[in-house]
């Protein structure tokens, strides 16, 4: 039996290993094995699809002058685009915009979800906490362009409750024109967005705080810890992995089109392009201004999404995830 199996060729391949495998498995875990390969096929075709394709092609596009309303007009370009993108004056505002927005969503998106979920956790009755579980998670099955053009209802200068709110019962005569006026439009995104965010972080902070052992809160109050103590020494250094998948996942904000598209339309950028984020601006170079570019619009996105991965390198090596000490 040893010769027969040292008399086949080698075969070093990722498929000839799983070949190698399934040969060694009995006829009934074989059938269990490609029956298992078969459940999984509809789920690697989609990614492949929908995921790891759109990944690879839209990466050589960006080294590539993709024109689309040229016929097949493409050819490479090498680093041509990212060349371009440093003298870009309308790229270098629009980035600036980004880092603003990402400033302001982030803080706020993750404080508001912990606050939340901090006083989630202190309803003590079930059936209580889980409808205030549905309800915080609520804006973000919205449809986000409902959600956004909700807000921008609410917002509106003359007609708008908030602004009534002001007027009629703290005595603003005159209260902000909120997209109307350039230094309001990021915060008033930020807001928008983060209040439609903010149930994802609810329910991962949830998850986390529903983990620690009550008896460590129990403990330190016997010890004479305040609930401020406990929060900060107890609740803050546990919660250390879900930190850093939030901070992860607020990464990809930078690079975000949608709330300026639903709030302005296709085309305008609110006053003065003060809506023209990043992805805004790409996204207009690929589907909107002269000949379609998508070869630099992909480039602008790659770019996006590396400073995005180099943030989660950054926040993993500072929170070192799943680690307290």
């Amino acid at each position: 039996m040893g010769m027969q199996q040292s008399s086949q060729p080698p075969n070093q391949t990722a498929f000839g290993y799983w070949w190698r495998a399934l040969r060694g498995l009995g006829r009934e875990e074989r059938g269990d094995a490609l029956l298992g390969y078969l459940f999984i096929l509809p789920a690697l075709a989609l990614y492949i699809t929908f995921s790891a394709y759109p990944l690879i092609r839209g990466v050589a596009i960006s080294f590539s002058d993709y024109r689309y309303l040229i016929p097949d007009h493409q050819p490479f370009n090498g680093l041509a685009n990212f060349r371009e993108m440093l003298g870009d004056r309308v790229f270098w505002e629009a980035f600036g915009r980004s880092v603003y927005y990402t400033a302001l969503y982030t803080p706020l998106n993750i404080g508001l979800g912990l606050l939340v979920a901090v006083l989630i956790s202190r309803v003590f009755s079930p059936w209580e906490a889980s409808v205030y579980r549905v309800i915080s998670y609520l804006p973000v099955v919205l449809p986000i362009a409902v959600a956004l053009l909700l807000w921008k209802q609410l917002l509106h200068p003359q007609f708008g409750y908030l602004n009534y709110f002001l007027r009629e019962f703290v005595g603003i005569a005159k209260p902000p024109a909120w997209l109307a006026d350039p230094n309001w439009v990021i915060p008033t995104m930020a807001v928008a967005a983060a209040w439609k965010n903010v149930g994802q972080n609810i329910l991962l902070f949830l998850i986390g705080l529903y983990n620690i052992n009550s008896e460590l809160y129990e403990a330190a109050a016997i010890d004479g810890a305040n609930a401020w103590r406990q929060f900060r020494h107890i609740t803050l250094p546990l919660l250390r992995p879900i930190f850093t998948l939030v901070l992860v996942l607020a990464a990809g904000v930078l690079g975000t089109a949608e709330e300026s598209l639903i709030l302005f339309g296709r085309t305008q950028a609110g006053p003065q392009n003060a809506g023209m984020l990043v992805g805004r601006y790409s996204y207009d170079i690929a589907f909107y201004l002269g000949d379609m570019r998508w070869g630099y619009a992909a480039a602008i996105n790659l770019t996006m999404g590396v400073i995005s991965m180099l943030m989660a390198v950054v926040v993993f090596k500072l929170l070192r995830s799943g680690r307290t000490e």
